[in-house]
């Protein structure tokens, strides 16, 4: 299979209150936001400080990536309002990564568990993806309860999987092969 997929229209996905839909520029003062809560810069690799630049490079790069095929990234909407980014970044030979990150006022409700599986089910209906990696720092356990209510199969703890301003910390990985999928 190649490096990249062939980039279809930037589909917009609902599950109630909850959509998926391309970024925009009205979502940049809520991503500045979102990008300097504590737990995003202490889970995340976004810039610190993160700026309103920052913000439009975030949705421009995306958007650009898109294109080329690299990566299919939502924003995440909920109550109408924006709420956080998913996104599937294409690896070789049938796979993704699988990144995600929400607003403190949307955490806690189930919004990115409903964004992940409509992103993963896209991705594997649409784009035939065998499977779908997912990594977080170790202790992020937001994250994992996510990646395993979607069934994700957290594989392990690995030493220096990640780099992290500049540092390696370990993480954790998991996996979800086409079928799996929890609805």
């Amino acid at each position: 299979m190649a490096d990249t997929w062939n980039p279809p229209e930037h589909p917009r996905l609902r599950d109630g209150d909850v959509l998926l839909r391309r970024h925009t520029a009205a979502d940049l003062d809520a991503i500045v936001e979102q990008a300097r809560d504590a737990d995003s810069v202490r889970f995340t690799t976004v810039p610190t400080p993160y700026g309103r630049a920052d913000a439009e490079g975030f949705v421009a790069g995306l958007g650009a990536a898109w294109e080329r095929g690299e990566v299919a990234g939502w924003a995440v909407e909920t109550g109408g309002r924006f709420a956080g980014s998913v996104d599937l970044r294409w690896r070789e030979a049938g796979w993704a990564e699988i990144g995600f990150g929400l607003a403190p006022w949307a955490r806690g409700r189930g919004v990115m568990t409903c964004a992940v599986r409509l992103a993963l089910a896209w991705g594997f209906s649409d784009l035939g993806l065998a499977g779908v990696h997912w990594q977080a720092v170790v202790g992020n356990t937001a994250s994992w309860r996510v990646a395993e209510k979607c069934g994700f199969r957290r594989e392990g703890e690995v030493r220096g999987l990640l780099v992290h301003r500049g540092e390696r910390l370990d993480g954790w990985i998991g996996s979800l092969l086409a079928g799996e999928l929890v609805r």
